[in-house]
């Protein structure tokens, strides 16, 4: 089940059930453009209030659920700040992102992007969803010497084996941001800031199971719900500038037929094997 609505999703939070949703992933608008700029493309990066965004995910989020937030520094600080009586931060992830352009003289190249996954403050680690094996790989045996190595927390084995060739999530992921994208993921978006299906397909793996159900209030180019459905999640995602809802769902309906009948079908019925990286290429191969 993949909804994409067009509507402000402040203006409907309250018709949504309470503690319903096990991921709710949030990429709101940072607010560091130029407002004075006349340009239509920079009038959307306007900061909601984060006081009333956190009550309302309290209320949504299941028990044991998720909310995974992206942003720069400052802007991740800031919701931590509002939220330290609601979520606790359980992970802080660094999505780098190559092909970025200077902003500003005096700083840094910009390569990267925080991710911030935060739980509610009653629950232990283990009480919530873990799935760290996100990414296909090949199987691999290795074989070393065992013992105890300073620096880890458990002894190293002697041999270890790898059947599946799934790889574990790392505290970095590197993914291409937009200009580096493949020609599927971003032909005819012209959504600014998209977040690629390789970065969150890792995040939604992670941090929740098939089946669960994902909350995107901030759906942009939709990237959320198009990664829920090539993972056999269900996502509920809002948009209330309609220029972008329209070219989503133009790109949602676009991958799908691409796709095919079969593959989409193949695709919900076993999702953990799904593709990690869509390429066209390997699915008519």
């Amino acid at each position: 089940m993949i909804k994409l609505r067009y509507a402000n999703y402040f203006q409907q939070a309250e018709k949504l059930a309470d503690h319903s949703f096990n991921m709710i992933i949030l990429d709101p608008p940072w607010g560091v453009l130029n407002q004075n700029n006349k340009n239509p493309d920079v009038q959307w990066d306007k900061k909601p209030s984060f006081e009333n965004l956190g009550e309302i995910t309290n209320h949504l989020l299941t028990k044991n659920g998720y909310v995974i937030v992206f942003g720069d520094r400052k802007l991740v600080s800031e919701i931590e700040n509002k939220w330290k009586y609601l979520f606790h931060l359980r992970d802080e992830l660094i999505w780098l992102k190559p092909g970025n352009i200077p902003t500003n003289t005096l700083k840094p190249l910009p390569v990267h992007e925080f991710i911030n996954i935060y739980m509610h403050k009653e629950l232990k680690v283990n009480e919530c969803t873990w799935n760290p094996r996100v990414m296909r790989g090949k199987p691999y045996i290795r074989k070393g010497s065992a013992g105890v190595v300073s620096t880890r927390r458990q002894v190293k084995s002697a041999r270890h084996e790898n059947i599946s060739g799934m790889r574990h999530i790392r505290s970095v992921i590197h993914a291409p941001n937009k200009p580096a994208m493949k020609a599927w993921e971003r032909e005819e978006m012209k959504h600014p800031t998209m977040k690629p299906v390789s970065l969150l397909i890792q995040l939604i793996r992670a941090y929740s199971n098939p089946g669960d159900l994902v909350l995107d209030p901030f759906a942009g180019s939709a990237s959320t719900a198009l990664t829920s459905f090539l993972t056999g999640r269900n996502c509920v995602s809002y948009e209330n500038d309609s220029m972008w809802y329209h070219q989503s769902i133009s790109r949602f309906n676009r991958v799908k037929a691409m796709l095919g009948p079969g593959q989409v079908q193949q695709l919900l019925r076993q999702p953990e094997l799904g593709i990690d990286e869509f390429d066209t290429s390997a699915l008519f191969s």
